[in-house]
C-alpha cells in the first residue's frame, strides 16, 4: 500500500503513522506542503494522509498553497482515494467535504479523554478502542460536521472529535495519535510559550509530568489505521 502524507510543519520526530508504516511494510512518501512543495500526480499513492499545523484553513492570502492543498483533497476523494485527516487535516478535509471552520470556542491543548458517541461504538474506526480513551490534542480551531458525514466522538471542549464520510472512504480526526510521547514532551519544553491560558488548555508543567506516565500513543495510532485498511482495503 502507498501512503501519501501531506506536512504542514517540520517536526524533529517521526510521526506514529510513519512508525505503523514500517511496521506494515507499507511505502510512505512525505510532501512538505507548507514550502510549497510539488505535489504528486494522483496515480502514485493509495491513501492520502493529511497531518496538522499551525495555519488556519481560511488563510489562503498568508499561505497561498492552502487552495492548491484544498483542491488536491477534493480530487483526491473523487478517485475514490483513502483520505485521513488529523487536526488542521481534519479541518481541511471537513471544509473540502461542506463543513465550516472557524475558531473553537475553546483552545484545547494537553491530555484529555474523548468519549464514543452511540454511531462511534458501533463503527468499524473504534473496533476494540476503550471508551472513552486519553490523547493528546492542540487545536484552537474546529469544524461542523459535514454534509453526509457521521460523528463518531466528542469531549467537553470540542463537538466533533472524530467523524467518517457516508459517500467516501475518509476520515477525520481533531485530536493527535500522531504524535508520540517524545514529540509531546518536546513541543512542551521548546513551543509551549501560550499554553495554560483556559479551562482545557493544559500548562507546561502539566503536559511534561503527564506525559511520561501516558501509555505509548502508538497503540492507537495503529488501531485505527489498522481498522481502516481492514474496512477500506478488505
Amino acid at each position: 500500500m502507498r501512503l501519501q502524507l501531506f506536512e504542514h510543519e517540520s517536526i524533529a520526530f517521526p510521526s506514529n503513522i510513519a512508525r505503523w508504516a514500517a511496521k506494515r511494510g507499507h511505502k510512505i512518501a512525505h510532501t512538505a506542503v507548507y514550502q510549497r512543495a510539488e505535489l504528486p500526480s494522483m496515480d502514485v499513492f493509495d491513501w492520502l494522509i493529511v497531518a496538522g499545523g499551525s495555519q488556519h484553513v481560511w488563510e489562503e492570502e498568508v499561505h497561498p498553497w492552502l487552495s492548491a492543498e484544498k483542491r488536491f483533497i477534493a480530487q483526491a476523494l473523487a478517485e475514490g482515494k483513502v483520505v485521513l485527516g488529523i487536526c488542521l487535516g481534519a479541518q481541511l478535509l471537513a471544509k473540502t467535504l461542506g463543513g465550516r471552520v472557524s475558531a473553537n470556542p475553546h483552545v484545547e491543548i494537553g491530555w484529555h479523554e474523548v468519549s464514543l458517541t452511540p454511531a462511534g461504538r458501533q463503527s468499524f474506526l473504534f473496533k476494540q478502542v476503550p471508551d472513552p480513551f486519553m490523547i493528546f490534542h492542540w487545536h484552537s480551531d474546529h469544524f461542523t460536521l459535514p454534509p453526509g458525514c457521521t460523528r463518531l466522538a466528542c469531549n467537553v471542549a470540542t463537538a466533533n472529535q472524530a467523524f467518517i464520510s457516508r459517500d467516501y472512504p475518509a476520515v477525520g480526526l481533531q485530536f493527535h495519535p500522531d504524535f508520540s510521547r517524545a514529540a509531546i514532551v518536546h513541543f512542551g519544553r521548546h513551543e509551549s510559550h501560550h499554553w495554560g491560558q483556559g479551562p482545557f488548555n493544559s500548562a507546561r508543567e502539566t503536559v511534561l509530568s503527564q506525559t511520561p506516565r501516558m501509555p505509548e500513543t502508538d497503540w492507537l495510532m495503529d488501531k485505527l489505521l489498522d481498522n481502516m485498511v481492514q474496512e477500506y482495503q478488505g
